[in-house]
């Protein structure tokens, strides 16, 4: 049982093999923070945080297999916090 990670600008560069988007197994995180704890991103180096097309908060639990994390890096901000709730 695996997700998909998708890395958007900087973030990009912590993968070895330089792709946009990786699988983990699902079995070995359980939470958002877990899958940064495992990249050895920082959570202040992340602007946005989507599970799912869900606005998320870094504490959000990733509970089922064939989901979708998308991280994107703080020169990539936009305005969500402001019109969309996070989900935690």
């Amino acid at each position: 049982m695996s997700f998909k990670v998708v890395l958007f600008g900087d973030l990009r560069k912590r993968l070895s093999n330089k792709k946009e988007n990786i699988e983990l197994n699902q079995e070995e995180f359980h939470s958002v923070k877990d899958v940064l704890d495992y990249l050895d991103i920082e959570v202040d180096e992340v602007s946005h945080i989507f599970l799912d097309h869900s606005y998320s908060d870094v504490g959000r639990k990733i509970e089922s297999e064939n989901e979708r994390l998308a991280l994107f890096p703080k020169d990539m901000a936009l305005l969500y916090k402001w019109y969309f709730k996070k989900k935690e």
